[in-house]
């Protein structure tokens, strides 16, 4: 059986990074309550449940991102949608290249535990830390740093679309890189639910309607 809820829950963290990879593109600026709750989820690399990787509640941006692709009909959707969910595609795309090679994917795997340790023996409790602290510059920079060094030689490379005067800049293009790593994470947790592309056509309604459920709760 489908789970619905928790494949819905790695969606919504999948647009969420895409949405803040193209924000941090295009306009430059960071959202840390945003970008964080994708960050974190990095460094949970054992949970009991779902639930311990991502909050519903912080994750209501890409809730409605994801009413907005994939509840809104094509001709309907915005730029910056279709450009999110293009993004968001690729992305499952890299991901799958990943899983299929196991040498790359154990080294990513063993990166971001050794990247764990050292993240926790500076800041034991970084996984209840605030947003400013989960997206210090030097953690998005040790994240950013595992992509750069695994992903980006060894498959082929996303282009990211935004104004040049912003992808220039190096902090941007750390962030940008950290959450790729973050979008892929929730690729990988999506995989392990049960999620496949193949399913989306015949879960999307489904999908929808969870999404719709969460995104109109207030979570206060």
């Amino acid at each position: 059986m489908a789970d619905i809820e928790n494949e819905t829950l790695a969606l919504a963290a999948l647009f969420q990074a895409c949405m803040q990879i193209q924000r941090v593109a295009k306009t430059g600026y960071i959202d840390a309550q945003a970008t964080a709750p994708v960050i974190r989820a990095l460094i949970i690399t054992n949970p009991k449940t779902c639930d311990d990787i991502y909050n519903k509640g912080s994750l209501l941006m890409g809730y409605r991102q994801l009413l907005s692709s994939f509840g809104t009909p094509t001709n309907q959707r915005t730029e910056e949608a279709i450009e999110i969910t293009a993004l968001a595609f690729k992305l499952i795309t890299l991901e799958n290249n990943i899983e299929n090679s196991t040498v790359h994917f154990d080294k990513l795997s063993s990166d971001i535990d050794i990247a764990r340790g050292r993240i926790l023996f500076l800041k034991e409790n970084y996984e209840n830390a605030s947003a400013d602290e989960i997206v210090d510059k030097d953690i998005v920079k040790e994240f950013a740093s595992i992509y750069q060094s695994i992903i980006s030689p060894n498959f082929p490379k996303l282009i990211i679309y935004g104004e040049e005067s912003y992808l220039r800049v190096e902090e941007n293009q750390t962030m940008i890189r950290a959450l790729l790593l973050a979008a892929i994470r929730a690729i990988v947790l999506w995989r392990q639910v049960g999620g496949r592309r193949r399913y989306l056509i015949f879960r999307r309604k489904a999908i929808i309607e969870c999404a719709r459920a969460v995104a109109s709760n207030n979570f206060k």
